[in-house]
């Protein structure tokens, strides 16, 4: 089974969720868009969750479920 990605990124002074290039919900503040990313991911297991600053660099990666894939970079 494939892993599924999540994305957490900044847009134009807000944050969106994404699944692949698929913008899932947006957000006024970064805690609330990496919550709703976080419930998706824990429901579509095995996923990861990645993520980004404001200046697009990655700030985190967490792993849901019991996944047999090595880990992500």
């Amino acid at each position: 089974m494939a892993r599924k990605v999540y994305w957490v990124s900044p847009m134009l002074g807000s944050w969106d969720v994404l699944n692949g290039d698929l913008v899932v919900s947006h957000h006024a503040r970064k805690r609330d868009a990496v919550a709703a990313a976080a419930r998706l991911a824990r429901v579509d297991r095995p996923s990861v969750l990645k993520i980004r600053r404001r200046d697009g660099s990655i700030e985190s990666r967490r792993l849901y479920g019991n996944d047999p894939l090595p880990r992500p970079d």
